[in-house]
């Protein structure tokens, strides 16, 4: 009833246009489903969900020994600021606490790789990293180019071959990153109401990183242009619960999913609880900020991440249960990333399957 409310209420307080929900249990997607503009079967765009997706990669590189969470960025990338910050490291970046976010790579110059690098190369660090700030973009990219340069392979590649496909997913209507533009002309595209909504499409506000165009989403930009389906956000999160053949070393996922490696207030002050790739929900009372997406049902140690326009993705070891919402709408207030409604289905399918 909530879905179909989300839907029926929408356009016109500035809601959502289409949406899937799926959850998964014990390893299965136990039930889907699409409401208004979506089927359960239509490709969203998944926005900052990705990083969740793009940094399971990273995690097969640190079994290989080809990386790990201390590798200093200068050791693999030496053009890196100059040199000039040769503390930062993967968890750094990894964790947002590196001090860029801000630092500008933008599309289309990210399409091209030289033009990323040299961006790199550019940056100078604006204070002392070591706070707490969420990096929407360039840090992915500075990630990708780590998997590109100890692998010698697309990082697009990599992560669907070593990752996705093993899987069952790495596809359009499951999770997939960089797919080509014929293969992404079913997506349901984004709208950008962040401003407030307007009935005209052409005064609509363009997405970021032209992730409103398929040149913008076949470029597969690492932290924010996965494509996929709730059901197949739920499905990867069950895999990261149950760790299907051994696809990761369980150590090691145990330690990139669990560990609690960041508490710091972000920049307004909220409490901020991260584990080397996902946020954690930590106790009801602090779910806010950047936290309140997994509403006040699941435990302490479940792990997952929000997407601007109050999408959502997080599992919990103590039930089992995997969750996500995609919708292809970016809501008033200005960012749209916490939604109350979407928080309300998460606490939803947390309280009621629980």
């Amino acid at each position: 009833m909530l879905a179909r409310h989300e839907v029926e209420v929408g356009l016109e307080f500035g809601g959502t246009e289409g949406c899937t929900l799926a959850v998964g249990f014990e390893g299965e997607v136990i039930w889907s489903e699409g409401f208004g503009a979506a089927k359960a079967d239509t490709p969203i765009l998944m926005l900052s969900v990705t990083k969740t997706v793009f940094e399971s990669a990273l995690w097969i590189l640190f079994d290989r020994g080809l990386l790990s969470p201390s590798t200093r960025i200068v050791e693999i990338i030496p053009e890196f600021m100059g040199g000039t910050q040769p503390e930062l490291t993967v968890e750094m970046v990894e964790t947002h606490v590196s001090g860029f976010a801000w630092l500008p790579l933008d599309y289309p110059d990210a399409v091209d790789r030289s033009s990323r690098v040299a961006a790199f190369e550019a940056w100078r660090l604006p204070r002392p990293a070591g706070f707490y700030e969420y990096h929407p973009v360039n840090a992915g990219w500075v990630l990708a180019e780590l998997v590109e340069r100890v692998t010698g392979r697309d990082f697009r590649e990599f992560l669907g071959s070593e990752v996705l496909v093993p899987l069952g997913l790495g596809t359009p209507v499951t999770v997939s990153l960089g797919e080509s533009e014929s293969a992404l002309a079913s997506v349901l595209f984004h709208r950008n109401y962040a401003d407030g909504y307007t009935p005209d499409p052409a005064l609509t506000k363009p997405m970021a990183y032209a992730l409103d165009t398929l040149p913008g989403l076949a470029l597969g930009t690492p932290g924010v242009a996965g494509v996929g389906t709730a059901a197949g956000i739920a499905a990867l999160y069950q895999a990261y619960l149950h760790d299907p053949g051994e696809l990761w070393n369980p150590e090691m996922l145990a330690d990139a999913r669990d560990r609690t490696r960041v508490v710091l207030p972000d920049p307004a002050g909220r409490p901020m609880r991260r584990t080397l790739s996902f946020v954690q929900a930590g106790s009801p009372s602090e779910r806010y900020g950047e936290r309140t997406f997994f509403g006040p049902h699941v435990s302490e140690l479940a792990f997952g991440h929000q997407g601007q326009g109050g999408q959502v993705a997080w599992a919990d070891p103590a039930t089992g249960l995997s969750f996500a919402f995609l919708t292809n709408t970016v809501v008033f207030p200005p960012g749209g990333t916490f939604h109350g409604r979407s928080r309300e289905l998460s606490a939803l399918a947390a309280k009621a399957l629980g």
